[in-house]
């Protein structure tokens, strides 16, 4: 074979194999689609069928492949390689900023709390179980009853965690000793100093009944240790509360809005004089004894001070507010509308005359 021959079919190979590559990439119309609709571009290589045409002749092989290789890279431009770079960076970027689809509670879900739903049916059930007494609290604050089953389920969850309810318990008697253990570990470090029961007892000595301090310190420093208990609890209910992943339903809530009564001490607060609020409750003894008292300061102080008195049944929104924990509680706010000092129990009225001074009254 001579030399003119060769060249002849070198040059007729180079011919064949890159119309070979060319065919290879012209994809078929299916091809095309899956190619258009496909994030990153891609590079054919030459088939075994190329590498089988070419094979026999050995110097001939390596120079074909060659050109076939620098034909095949030239084949995608460097406007091909931005454009499929970009629409990598795209599809990189969008399943970036993909998130997952958030719960709602809507319906007759009332709340989500960390993954578990409360809903109207468990509201009203759990309602049903209340004593007279608590009915009567919430009749008018479900959306507050809402806020209690939160909680418990909140410590329900921090008392599974501890290990002191079983994990995937569903036993009511068993939630209750677990979160009574969990609470119960808050007030163990509870100390009252002598001071503070010397203290106590001169502020309230006029409600001892003639008592003398040793016959009632102790008295003293367990109301003080439950007080200081009641107050950790609920520094640490708050805590985990405002830590904790709960979704509300909102139109729900609305609803029971529109629903309560009007609140007389959100306007008091704005009319820049100094407020004393008195929550209690007609079946209590020393509530009773603050009406007349009350009757008569408003009377006596109008335009001086406001002066409001209500009952707890209907405004327990204000009392989860002010965290009131016994009744009668009175609060005292100054011109501000700022709390100024609170006060649990019966109070006289030269006493509330006294606080609302140091309020700033001109009284």
């Amino acid at each position: 074979m001579n030399n003119l021959t060769k060249i002849l079919i070198v040059a007729a190979l180079i011919i064949v194999v890159a119309v070979v590559i060319i065919l290879k990439n012209q994809p078929a119309e299916s091809e095309k689609e899956t190619a258009e609709s496909s994030d990153v571009g891609t590079v054919t290589v030459p088939s075994d069928s190329t590498n089988d045409l070419i094979a026999e002749e050995g110097e001939i092989c390596d120079t074909i492949l060659t050109i076939a290789d620098n034909y095949t890279k030239d084949t995608l431009s460097e406007t091909n390689i931005e454009e499929a770079n970009s629409k990598q960076e795209n599809v990189q970027e969008t399943e970036k900023n993909v998130q997952p689809k958030q719960k709602t509670a809507t319906g007759d879900v009332l709340a989500i709390v960390a993954g578990e739903e409360i809903t109207k049916k468990e509201l009203e059930s759990e309602y049903k179980k209340l004593s007279p007494q608590y009915k009567d609290m919430f009749k008018n604050d479900k959306d507050l009853y809402l806020e209690q089953l939160i909680i418990k389920q909140l410590l329900v969850q921090k008392a599974t965690e501890k290990g002191y309810i079983p994990a995937g318990n569903t036993n009511q008697s068993k939630e209750d000793t677990g979160i009574q253990k969990l609470i119960s570990e808050l007030g163990n470090d509870v100390d009252i100093a002598e001071s503070e029961l010397e203290q106590f007892y001169q502020e309230n000595k006029g409600q001892m009944q003639g008592a003398a301090y040793e016959q009632v310190k102790n008295d003293i420093r367990n109301y003080l240790i439950q007080q200081k208990q009641g107050e950790q609890t609920q520094q640490y209910i708050e805590e985990i509360r405002q830590e904790a992943d709960v979704i509300l339903n909102e139109e729900w809530l609305a609803e029971q809005l529109a629903a309560k009564p009007k609140n007389p001490l959100t306007d008091a607060l704005k009319n820049g004089i100094p407020t004393v609020l008195d929550l209690g409750s007609d079946s209590c003894v020393p509530c009773q004894m603050m009406m007349p008292i009350f009757d008569e300061l408003e009377t006596e102080l109008a335009g001086k001070a406001n002066v409001i008195l209500l009952q707890i049944a209907d405004y327990r929104d204000l009392a989860n507010k002010y965290q009131v924990r016994v009744i009668p509680t009175q609060i005292f706010f100054d011109q501000n509308g700022e709390q100024y000092l609170r006060h649990e129990g019966f109070l006289s009225k030269e006493d509330i005359l006294k606080k609302l001074k140091e309020t700033g009254a001109e009284l």
